[in-house]
């Protein structure tokens, strides 16, 4: 069994994945290794933190608020990178506003107020940007579990 954190991402995955599945299916969780340079956009999904407000009536329902990062990964094909990273994160928020819930799986998610997106481009081999999107889910599990 794993924790609610990990199927708030399931569920963001599973979004994202619907035909057609953006960035051409390339969605990663956690992903550690580099994107590589025969990828031209790929999406990652982690989750950043997860603060949790305990239930006032002992064995209540623990309320969560989970921090979710959405990087937006895309290479220079012939246009800057930045300009298709921020196609994809289009495509991202278009996709995740259709769920939400996430199927049930959280109360909400809506991004971050205040510190969104942010920025980055590097020249490594070739030219990537990526953008991320924090957004923060809402979520109950039974009692002080994590389930």
């Amino acid at each position: 069994m794993n924790s609610a954190q990990f199927g708030v991402v399931s569920a963001i995955l599973e979004q994202l994945r619907v035909e057609p599945a953006l960035a051409g299916g390339r969605i990663y969780r956690s992903r550690t290794r580099a994107i590589g340079t025969d990828q031209p956009s790929a999406i990652v999904v982690r989750v950043e933190r997860s603060t949790s407000t305990l239930a006032e009536i002992i064995g209540g329902p623990t309320t969560w608020a989970t921090l979710v990062n959405v990087e937006c990964y895309a290479r220079a094909t012939g246009s800057e990178p930045d300009a298709v990273a921020d196609a994809l994160l289009m495509d991202v928020f278009d996709r995740l506003a259709l769920a939400p819930t996430l199927g049930g799986a959280a109360m909400s998610f809506e991004p971050l107020p205040g510190d969104t997106l942010s920025w980055e481009v590097d020249e490594l081999d070739s030219k990537i940007a990526c953008i991320t999107a924090k957004f923060v889910v809402m979520h109950k599990t039974k009692g002080r579990t994590l389930t």
